[in-house]
């Protein structure tokens, strides 16, 4: 069985995996979650074959996860998933192919393995990120902006009135600041996505994925796919 680790800017998702298959969805970490203590008791009655990892999270994260998991397994060897200039039936569209972020990258190879028509990928994360394949799996490029809470922390942080809250509000026009910046930061995420699905052709399929994928997704008026877990679906394919 493969464990796999997908290390983002805000939380570690994981999972066990047979072949390409995930078996075991485990519990979601924030970033101040991920401490020795917590991940043994998590992971101490497994016993994979192999270790597959994807960050584009803190290297003191990283260097946390990757010591206990030697020290629980000594002798299962730890892969590192690399962005590629080509894999998969996907080819990376970007100038440096390695600057595209290997959770980018993962998503992209999951959902290629899903389809041949033509995809937007968007990544409802920290940063929400938009990639576009054609029908021949190039990659066409994308698009990066803040996600919810980010957006949110800028306006806590640059202003001196609008408060930081994570509390949910009724959908529309708002008539409080907590719900007036809840639902602005909503409809902004909104906006993009539908910005670029009318530029790109009709027959392109839109698959969402992240952590805030469904609040989003609730909101669009365009039919899609929601994928929760593409990252890790991905890295399941490349540790084949």
């Amino acid at each position: 069985m493969n464990l796999l680790l997908d290390l983002g800017n805000s939380r570690l998702k994981w999972a066990c995996a047979e072949n390409i298959e995930l078996r075991i969805i485990g519990q979601t970490l924030a970033h101040s979650e991920i401490t020795s203590p917590i991940l043994r008791t998590l992971w101490q009655d497994f016993l994979p074959t192999k270790i597959s990892v994807s960050s584009v999270g803190k290297a003191a994260l990283l260097n946390i996860i990757t010591t206990l998991a030697r020290e629980l397994w000594r002798d299962i060897p730890i892969d590192f998933a690399m962005t590629q200039t080509q894999a998969f039936g996907v080819t990376n569209g970007y100038l440096q192919p390695k600057k595209l972020g290997v959770d980018r990258w993962l998503a992209l190879i999951a959902v290629r393995q899903k389809t041949n028509l033509p995809v937007c990928v968007v990544d409802c994360g920290t940063a929400i990120t938009i990639d576009v394949l054609n029908a021949e799996g190039k990659h066409q490029g994308g698009f990066i902006c803040a996600g919810l809470t980010l957006m949110k922390t800028a306006l806590a942080f640059n202003t001196a009135d609008l408060p930081l809250t994570d509390s949910s509000h009724h959908i529309g026009l708002s008539v409080e600041t907590e719900a007036a910046i809840y639902n602005g930061t909503l409809f902004a995420a909104c906006g993009l996505i539908e910005r670029v699905m009318q530029n790109l052709p009709k027959s392109t399929t839109l698959f969402l994925t992240g952590g805030d994928a469904e609040l989003i997704a609730a909101q669009l008026r365009q039919s899609l796919t929601l994928e929760t877990n593409l990252v890790l679906q991905g890295l399941a394919i490349v540790s084949q």
